[in-house]
């Protein structure tokens, strides 16, 4: 079956079918497709909520309620019908690039200059005070808008912009290490190494050795 649906995702440049009991940390798996051929319940595998999950499920025993009703996003029918498989993974790839613009941007006026403001200072850094000072607020007023959008404050944002960035480039350059961690505000490519594992899991190095086994052609 993963050897089916490895061959059917494989235009698909975003998707990895991986069997999810062999999971490791670093794998930075988003989409998780849960054999339930033989469960007689849809009760999805019990992994990060981060997970678009889709059920794996016997055509002849479609149950479209009980598979939403467990949390799936979607499901995908046995036997396996190419064009469908590629287009629910087609979706779940949309789903997943909308979720991660959506990190990074907020409909609140104050909140979003405040994220343009540390993005054009990437490589600097920002006390707390001082980008309060430039959005024409205090801080307390500023961290609890950005608690409001985001669930963290600014430095946390940030943090998370500047580690969202430097994976784009270790996934599209070969760019070194330490330029990148420059360029992104960290003098130090250890503190930057600790930080970048600290989000994703795994060394910089390692992630770009990861990114470029998945974009190697088979």
């Amino acid at each position: 079956m993963a050897r089916t649906l490895s061959r059917l995702a494989r235009p698909l440049r975003h998707v990895e079918v991986v069997d999810h009991q062999r999971l490791r940390l670093g794998r930075a798996a988003q989409i998780l497709i849960v054999d339930c051929r033989h469960r007689e319940e849809h009760e999805p595998a019990e992994l990060s909520s981060e997970l678009l999950q889709l059920a794996l499920v016997p055509e002849t025993s479609l149950n479209r309620e009980a598979i939403f009703a467990s949390g799936y996003s979607d499901y995908l029918l046995w036997p396996l019908i190419d064009q469908e498989v590629l287009s629910r993974l087609a979706g779940c790839v949309a789903e997943i690039e909308r979720r991660s613009a959506g990190l990074f941007f907020s409909a609140d006026p104050l909140v979003q200059k405040s994220c343009n403001l540390l993005a054009q200072r990437v490589n600097r850094q920002t006390a707390l005070s001082e980008l309060a000072r430039l959005v024409g607020t205090n801080r307390t007023t500023l961290v609890n808008r950005f608690e409001a959008s985001f669930g963290c404050g600014p430095i946390t944002w940030l943090r998370h912009f500047r580690m969202a960035e430097a994976a784009r480039r270790l996934r599209n350059g070969n760019e070194r290490v330490g330029k990148i961690a420059e360029t992104l505000g960290y003098e130090n490519s250890n503190n930057f190494s600790t930080a970048f594992k600290a989000i994703h899991g795994v060394s910089p190095l390692s992630y770009r050795k990861i990114a470029f086994r998945r974009e190697k052609p088979v």
